[in-house]
């Protein structure tokens, strides 16, 4: 499983009923993407080279080698194709079956495919419609479906975000905006993806594998709340009864790999209320 270091020859699987071509999309800054790989957006809507980071939406392969290296942000543009192609595929536990018909599967690097998402940390490169010589046959870039079972909403940030924010918990203060979710335990929004000034519009993490800023050492599987002044991620605790209120964390999702303090973890994003002390 290596990333492309030339243009590779990604043949395609027959045609599809929907345009095969996007419009030329603006390439990364310091970024050379080589036909035939595997491209996607992050989240400042250039193209890179699809990677291991959650964040990237997938939208294709490249259909020509666009080379921005020392270019600054957009200074080029790269065609891309969607469609179903032939890509590489993972070994051992994460390589894709003919059991995996159907399903989504997960963008390793720019030429491989996994159908395991270890730790969160693949965005979905699309869906497998076939099987063929020991390659999955994948549907790549077909926008407008939820991609993974994440899921996002955008809001206006109501303070500057823009050093401090990032990967930490949100919630909504009133006005419809965000802010930092830095009481422990409170029930928050979700988790911020990208990096907002004051009044930029915030992309918010409510459900889905996310990466989130670790406040504490947090065992994989365990479920997480928010922590104290920092909105980064502790490990909840669990619900008591006291008089008729149940005091303890909302849990805001599961961890899906171990987490330490100023460390960047990852977690499922599912907000579940409070955690009852016995399980029934």
């Amino acid at each position: 499983m290596t990333a492309a270091a030339a243009n590779a020859d990604t043949p395609r699987f027959s045609t599809d009923s929907v345009p095969r071509a996007i419009r030329p999309l603006p390439v990364a800054a310091s970024t050379h993407i080589y036909q035939g790989t595997l491209v996607a957006l992050n989240l400042s809507g250039y193209l890179v080279p699809a990677s291991a980071d959650p964040s990237l939406t997938v939208v294709g392969v490249a259909n020509d080698e666009a080379d921005n290296s020392s270019g600054a942000a957009g200074a080029i543009k790269c065609d891309v194709e969607r469609g179903a192609f032939y890509l590489t595929n993972s070994s051992s536990t994460a390589a894709v079956s003919e059991a995996d018909i159907g399903r989504d599967v997960f963008a390793v690097d720019d030429l491989t495919v996994s159908r395991t998402n270890v730790a969160g940390t693949y965005p979905v490169a699309g869906r497998v419609i076939g099987f063929e010589s020991s390659k999955p046959i994948v549907e790549v870039g077909m926008l407008g479906r939820t991609v993974g079972g994440r899921v996002d909403v955008l809001y206006p940030a109501g303070a500057d975000l823009s050093t401090t924010g990032q990967n930490l918990f949100v919630k909504l203060n009133g006005s419809s905006q965000i802010v930092l979710a830095d009481t422990a335990g409170e029930q928050a929004l979700g988790v911020l993806q990208n990096a907002p000034a004051s009044a930029a519009i915030g992309i918010v993490r409510v459900f889905g594998p996310s990466r989130v800023m670790g406040g504490a050492t947090i065992a994989d599987g365990g479920l997480v709340a928010t922590a104290a002044t920092t909105a980064r991620a502790k490990a909840a605790v669990a619900g008591t009864v006291s008089g008729s209120n149940v005091v303890g964390s909302f849990s805001m999702g599961m961890a899906l790999a171990d987490g330490a303090s100023g460390s960047l973890m990852s977690i499922f994003v599912n907000p579940m209320g409070a955690i009852p002390t016995t399980a029934a």
